[in-house]
């Protein structure tokens, strides 16, 4: 009997120390709880710099949380990155988001961040418009089927006849790298997006190419959030902080320009006032609900950058993102 009551008691003894050890390891994956988030260098990813440097997940999630901050060279470094599991939330080119989800690619759209002034720039006077360009001048594009390029396809078709005309004049390069590059002479164009474009017209040697005003419709969602299913399903309270960051992360913007710009300095080669000045200037809209995203998705199938589009928004975003 003493030997029964004694293997009774070590039993118990086992299931109390599993059971206090799962206890504490719950209570270190909580404590523990990681976010890792990549974008890109542009004034569309200002709202990530802000909740960044305001810790505005860490206040939203209220939980402890490790939030890692990761600057890529593109959209496609990104889309790679989630796909590897290295990666939770991105920001990138709607267009590569388009092609990431109808791709499989195991991620959706889980905001929209802005509405971004580009334009392509040329330290080339002979060129006027872009039926100047001759076969043997470069155009920088953050990569191929980018936002950028699809943008360039765009006024590629309007102007010239041909969505694809110039795309045997492409090169890759990262946004500040294309710029480097205009303006010392090693390319002749850039497709580029604020602050990059407004930057390189200061310059005495760089104009704008002029494309018709109704090429690009004013307010398109430029760049999105995306988040993984994997954070989705599995941390909802984490995905909902990161969004509710956002949403705080824009209005601080809006209210908040100046303060903004200050973080801004860190990271372009300009003075405070003149970063005020761009997010006054109204060279870049912050909004998570989209717009233009299925228009954009239509062309891309239309002029084959894309084998199958989506049927709805719904194939593209969570339940969470408003707009179209």
């Amino acid at each position: 009997m003493k030997r029964i009551k004694k293997g009774i008691a070590v039993a118990l003894s086992l299931v109390l120390a599993l059971s206090l050890t799962a206890c504490g390891t719950k209570k270190s994956a909580e404590k523990n709880d990681k976010l890792v988030i990549a974008y890109q260098n542009g004034l569309s990813y200002t709202p990530l710099l802000v909740m960044k440097e305001k810790k505005l997940i860490e206040k939203h999630y209220g939980k402890d949380v490790k939030v890692d901050w990761k600057l890529l060279e593109s959209g496609a470094a990104i889309s790679e990155g989630i796909t590897a599991g290295s990666i939770d939330i991105g920001a990138l080119g709607t267009s590569v988001a388009i092609n990431g989800i109808m791709s499989k690619t195991p991620y959706k759209i889980c905001t929209g961040l802005a509405a971004v002034s580009f334009g392509i720039q040329t330290n080339d006077s002979s060129i006027k418009t872009l039926k100047d360009i001759k076969s043997s001048d470069q155009i920088v594009v953050t990569q191929v089927n980018s936002q950028p390029h699809i943008l360039l396809a765009m006024a590629a078709k309007k102007e010239l006849g041909d969505a694809h005309a110039l795309d045997a004049n492409l090169v890759a390069m990262a946004n500040a790298d294309g710029y480097s590059a205009l303006i010392s002479g090693a390319v002749q164009c850039n497709m580029v997006f604020a602050p990059y474009n407004l930057m390189e017209v200061k310059e005495d040697n760089i104009h704008e190419i002029p494309v018709s005003e109704d090429v690009w419709a004013k307010g398109d969602t430029s760049i999105v959030g995306i988040a993984s299913e994997k954070l989705y399903k599995n941390n909802p309270d984490l995905y909902k902080a990161f969004c509710d960051a956002t949403e705080e992360a824009m209005k601080y913007i809006e209210e908040n320009p100046d303060e903004t710009a200050k973080i801004l300095t860190e990271t372009y080669d300009a003075s405070q006032d003149e970063i005020a000045s761009w997010l006054k200037d109204g060279a870049v809209q912050y909004n998570s609900t989209l717009q233009g995203v299925m228009n954009l998705s239509d062309f891309m199938v239309e002029e084959n950058f894309l084998d199958k589009g989506a049927s709805s928004i719904d194939q593209l975003v969570f339940d969470n993102v408003k707009g179209e």
